[in-house]
């Protein structure tokens, strides 16, 4: 959608969450780069901001090139501003950044850095003990960069349990408020690179988040077409129901990762908290459920597209056309109405 519309909803404000991961050499072979990764992403942020949408992201809060934490905070931030300065726009709802952040990612955030952003951006941090990790197996902060067993198993466990949380929603109290602040669930998930290796869960991280989402029913976009993990994971829903990928097998995770091996070897001899898959649990779950979509992709993903439109957002490698069929699907699923400039 162009032509500098705006867009508003009829309804509650709604939260999207997006799951990006810069893949270069994913991307360099399709003649892109980390910029264009980035374009994309405010391309799509930004209008759902200016009607009331909010964001979920869990990006870490270190100053890294491929960590796109800031740009969304500085976009939502000018959105802000501009909308505080009178003029057509002023009333807008702007939306705001959720951020998800897992231990031990949370113990970079100063409160110098919270302070900087606490107008744009709700930082909900995820914990052990939110993983449900019981108090004897906790890891200290100090000891979270170390290559332990333990702290990696620790990792992956908040990892999961964080995806999990941003689709259902949660509770946070806060010291000296007598009502816990609610932190509200992601509505849909947009999918866009990510690693097939060298990830640090259970499984590779856009795979657990398509897998949450496809329970949960919601709407979920994935733009296959810019590679990684995400591109892997389209592959997969396009193809015949017979072919299982090797990236969806756990032998082939094990052979080919060897971080994900000491990980699942260490986690066998481990109690791990209530409700927790294994991988090969959650693997098998994902293909199950990427198998009884085949037969009806649109129905499946739930995005608000047609078949036609659901195919091509799968595959295509037009940013343009990427953004304008992801915001066409959450028009059509949250009713929101592209105003004339």
């Amino acid at each position: 959608m162009s032509g500098g519309g705006k867009y508003r909803s009829r309804g509650v404000p709604r939260v999207i969450g997006l799951s990006v991961s810069y893949q270069r050499e994913n991307l360099l072979a399709r003649g892109l780069g980390l910029e264009h990764l980035r374009e994309l992403l405010l391309r799509l942020s930004r209008p759902l901001l200016r009607h009331g949408a909010s964001l979920a992201y869990a990006g870490h809060w270190r100053e890294t090139e491929d960590n796109f934490t800031y740009d969304l905070l500085r976009m939502i931030n000018a959105e802000q501003e501009d909308n505080s300065h009178g003029g057509a726009d002023t009333g807008l709802n702007i939306g705001r950044l959720y951020n998800h952040s897992p231990w031990p990612d949370f113990l970079d955030i100063t409160p110098r850095i919270e302070a900087q952003w606490i107008n744009s951006c709700r930082i909900v941090r995820i914990s052990q003990e939110l993983a449900g990790i019981a108090s004897d197996d906790r890891v200290s902060d100090g000891e979270s960069q170390s290559d332990s067993n333990r702290a990696r198993l620790n990792v992956a466990l908040v990892l999961s349990a964080m995806r999990r949380m941003a689709v259902e929603g949660m509770t946070v109290a806060i010291p000296d408020v007598p009502s816990p602040e609610t932190v509200p669930p992601i509505s849909a998930r947009v999918l866009l690179g990510g690693k097939l290796q060298g990830f640090s869960g259970f499984l590779p991280g856009v795979f657990e988040e398509a897998l949450v989402a496809l329970e949960h029913k919601l709407p979920l976009y994935v733009l296959g077409g810019f590679g990684g993990a995400a591109e892997t994971l389209a592959q997969a829903l396009l193809a015949p129901a017979s072919i299982r990928p090797d990236a969806f097998s756990f032998e082939w995770h094990r052979a080919n990762s060897s971080n994900f091996e000491q990980l699942v070897n260490f986690s066998q001899t481990c109690d791990l908290p209530s409700g927790v898959r294994t991988s090969a649990q959650a693997l098998d779950a994902l293909y199950q459920l990427i198998g009884s979509a085949t037969s009806n992709l649109v129905a499946a993903l739930n995005t608000g597209l047609n078949e036609a439109q659901t195919k091509e957002l799968l595959t295509t490698r037009d940013m343009g056309r990427a953004v304008k069929l992801v915001l066409s699907g959450l028009k059509t699923k949250f009713g929101l109405e592209l105003l004339p400039s």
